[in-house]
């Protein structure tokens, strides 16, 4: 601990202990389960580590300059140090029924349990949305003997995906899952309940909609506090996460960063970058001047339909969002039925990859994650072959082909 005599209160209107959301699927099936949660972080260990935590309890607003926070009973709290992680707000589309019972968002464990207590009501369902989390839900909706349509309003995973990847992902898809790409939610159907969506004015009928399309910065306690908010509307943080008011810091999917290769803001709502931002801030709220490297280098994993995703670093289509012109080069590897993509600038400086494999994605995903880091030119260090292919290469150069 960087300060042991700190008194420390986490705030959340949450009542579920701390867990990974990208295992909040698992709520679909077992929405009653109390198994989820992150054992060092459950309440009791906290409580340990003399954190008190006030659960089911929102804030409402507060004052920067008399460092007080107004809590959801009217009692008021002060604060010597205060660090925001107050998330995003679903990004829905503004169509007509959004509102309409049956259609729902996953934030929280709640909202996952929410639906699985609805589950056995539910025969066809349809997830808008392709990235880990919509993809992971229509896989546990399918494990669940349901019928799941897919909505992609492009291609799967976009931002993060290359085109060749997208598809190479899609081929692996099991033919249970109903995709429908290229189209767009324009209505839901249905008049005192969701029954399913007008996809391009053409009917879909479902039981549930479930809207797994991203989130936009939650600011509305930032903005009671005066913090300033930035181009894209997320709370502007320095490298410390400290925001524009000092003592007050904030963390995840409500902040906007810059971006380590332009310095441009970026929205970067992952868990993984959210964590390490979350240790700076607790650093710094303690009052050390430790600055952690690679706090904004993205890497998202998750082995979903039998298949292993990684994600490391900028696509080309974050990085020519920020006007960085790239190269992609694309590797194979038979024997792990892998498919790699790798991210260059112009002048050969690997700035990210992509990995759709059915094993060993998360050692491929290794090399290129250090590569990254390194800021290496891919000409100097390429990707190693697997130990089997190189052995096998080893052994047919000295005895001669193996048949």
């Amino acid at each position: 601990m960087f300060n042991s005599k700190a008194e420390i209160i986490i705030i959340t209107a949450e009542t579920y202990e701390s867990h990974r959301k990208p295992g909040a699927a698992m709520a679909l099936e077992f929405p009653d389960t109390g198994d989820l949660k992150i054992e060092d972080w459950s309440f009791e260990a906290l409580s340990k580590n003399r954190i008190e935590i006030l659960s089911g309890t929102a804030v409402t607003g507060g004052d920067s300059k008399s460092k007080t926070l107004k809590l959801e009973d009217s009692k008021t709290l002060e604060f010597d140090k205060l660090i925001l992680a107050t998330g995003g707000i679903p990004a829905v589309p503004e169509i007509p029924g959004i509102t309409l019972p049956g259609v729902h968002t996953i934030q929280t464990m709640a909202d996952t349990s929410e639906i699985g207590k609805q589950l056995s009501k539910m025969n066809s369902i349809v997830v808008v949305g392709a990235g880990f989390s919509g993809l992971e839900t229509a896989e546990r909706l399918i494990s669940l003997g349901k019928e799941v349509h897919l909505v992609v309003r492009s291609r799967l995973m976009r931002k993060q995906l290359e085109e060749p990847m997208s598809a190479e992902l899609l081929s692996r898809l099991p033919d249970k899952l109903n995709v429908n790409t290229g189209v767009s939610p324009t209505a839901l159907l249905g008049e005192k309940k969701a029954e399913g969506l007008l996809l391009d004015n053409e009917p879909l009928a479902a039981d549930a909609v479930i809207f797994m399309t991203g989130v936009r910065p939650n600011t509305v306690l930032a903005e009671s506090l005066g913090l300033q908010i930035g181009s894209l509307g997320g709370i502007v943080i320095d490298e410390t996460m400290m925001t524009s008011i000092n003592d007050i810091f904030a963390v995840g999917d409500c902040v906007e960063m810059k971006d380590p290769l332009t310095n441009e803001p970026i929205l970067l709502p992952i868990a993984s970058v959210a964590a390490r931002a979350g240790r700076q801030a607790g650093v710094t709220a303690a009052g050390r001047s430790k600055i952690y490297d690679n706090l904004l280098r993205r890497l998202q994993y998750d082995h979903i339909f039998n298949t292993d995703i990684v994600v490391i670093g900028h696509s080309s289509v974050s990085a020519n969002a920020l006007g960085v012109k790239t190269n992609i080069q694309y590797v194979e590897y038979p024997t792990e039925f892998a498919k790699v993509a790798l991210v260059t600038t112009e002048d050969g400086r690997l700035i990210g990859g992509q990995i759709i494999a059915s094993r060993m994605g998360a050692r491929l995903g290794y090399e290129i994650l250090d590569r990254v880091e390194r800021g290496a030119f891919l000409k100097d260090t390429p990707l190693l072959k697997p130990r089997h292919e190189r052995l096998r290469e080893y052994i047919e150069s000295t005895f001669g082909p193996i048949r």
